[in-house]
């Protein structure tokens, strides 16, 4: 439909990853036809510019997105590659409109309707899900000196594989989720020096515990109130992993649940990584305060001079640029609300992929997406039943 010289959809779900796929997918199992906008040329993008090796620290059957499941294997953690062959599968068994190669740049209200601008022309819907990603942007640090290190330095979201450094010294910033796996996979890929800067000692939580995961509690703790989760897992970590202090990884100044919640700082997921740190082939070293030619100045005046720095120093929303005008978010550039709801300034428009939890997004998104179909429904069937009464004699 073509109004005014925009076409018209129903709904327009922004994104075409888990979030996106799953939100359509829901959006038409209640009758709600969606169009789903992609800026790459396939689904599941981010998952395809992700390191080799990486895998899904949530298990297949709790990752499973509405409508098609990832897998029943009990103790199965998808690989990057077997994830993006489910988000293929996911589209296509839902017969997904996807449409590829358009950017969604800005939302305006227009009336009842939002008209959203794309790097393809303007479009306008009357429903519009932002689903763009959670770690949709990399964060670089602004150190001073940054430019003029002559070394190497990349952001984890550059990193592809270990054999680029093998026989090197190599520096990885931050001992969090990214920044831990990368240390192990560098120690086990020939490296010759692995070294990791950290200013805040991680949460760290083990993949499994004598061969049996241990996400399935994770909905449990997400329960819990912060200060039982953090000594709960305080005890887990303790009894798992020891006193890491020696090694210098010291006890988090917050809890495990509180960081989460507060800081939006997810725990890092051991799979080898605190053993090769006990074992010397991991160094621990004060966090990066800047750089000077070939020197990495570190917190207490150390200077060390590796071959390169991998940042693994996370991500940021983006969400500015779409709806920062609209005063639809917070102050950490995440939506004010999420959960499959709207914010009554601005109906229509939903937030899918945004839930932080212990859980996992995944999960999260499952649960999202349903969320908010059903109140796109609801919607739809009041807004029906008010024309009916109108028409009413």
């Amino acid at each position: 439909m073509t109004v005014q010289g925009r076409v018209s959809e129903e709904a327009i779900v922004c994104g075409a990853g888990a979030a996106g796929l799953s939100s359509a997918a829901m959006l038409q199992k209640l009758g709600v036809e969606s169009l789903v906008l992609e800026r790459s040329n396939q689904v599941g993008m981010s998952w395809r510019s992700r390191y080799e090796g990486l895998r899904l620290n949530t298990l297949g059957w709790m990752s499973t997105q509405p409508g098609y499941h990832a897998g029943r294997r009990p103790r199965h953690f998808p690989s990057r590659e077997e994830w993006i062959e489910y988000l293929e599968d996911y589209a296509r068994k839902h017969a997904l409109r996807v449409q590829f190669g358009t950017e969604v740049e800005r939302l305006d209200r227009r009336g009842d309707r939002w008209l959203v601008a794309t790097s393809r022309g303007p479009l306008e819907a009357r429903v519009v899900v932002i689903a763009t990603g959670y770690d949709r942007q990399s964060k670089m640090p602004d150190w001073p000196g940054r430019d003029a290190f002559s070394g190497e330095l990349i952001h984890a979201a550059s990193y592809r594989n270990a054999s680029a450094y093998r026989g090197r010294d190599v520096l990885v910033v931050s001992a969090g989720v990214t920044g831990s796996e990368l240390a192990f996979f560098l120690a086990e890929g020939g490296a010759a020096r692995v070294r990791v800067a950290v200013r805040t000692p991680p949460n760290v939580l083990r993949r499994c515990r004598l061969g049996i995961p241990l996400n399935p509690t994770a909905p449990l703790l997400d329960r819990l109130p912060s200060s039982v989760g953090d000594r709960a897992a305080a005890l887990t970590q303790r009894m798992i992993f020891g006193d890491l202090s020696p090694y210098g990884l010291p006890r988090p100044p917050m809890g495990l649940m509180s960081t989460l919640r507060e800081r939006r700082v997810g725990p890092a997921i051991d799979d080898g990584f605190v053993d090769a740190v006990k074992e010397g082939r991991i160094e621990i070293v004060a966090a990066v305060e800047g750089f000077e030619g070939p020197d990495v100045v570190l917190a207490g005046g150390q200077r060390i001079q590796p071959d390169a720095v991998i940042s693994a120093t996370g991500y940021e929303r983006g969400l500015e640029p779409l709806v920062g005008h609209l005063g639809v978010l917070s102050e950490r550039g995440e939506p004010a609300v999420a959960r499959g709801k709207a914010l009554p300034s601005s109906p229509g428009l939903y937030f899918v992929g945004y839930t932080v939890r212990l859980s996992g997004p995944l999960r999260n998104i499952r649960i999202d997406a349903k969320r908010m179909a059903r109140a796109v429904a609801r919607e739809r069937g009041a807004r029906r039943a008010r024309r009916g009464q109108h028409r009413s004699p």
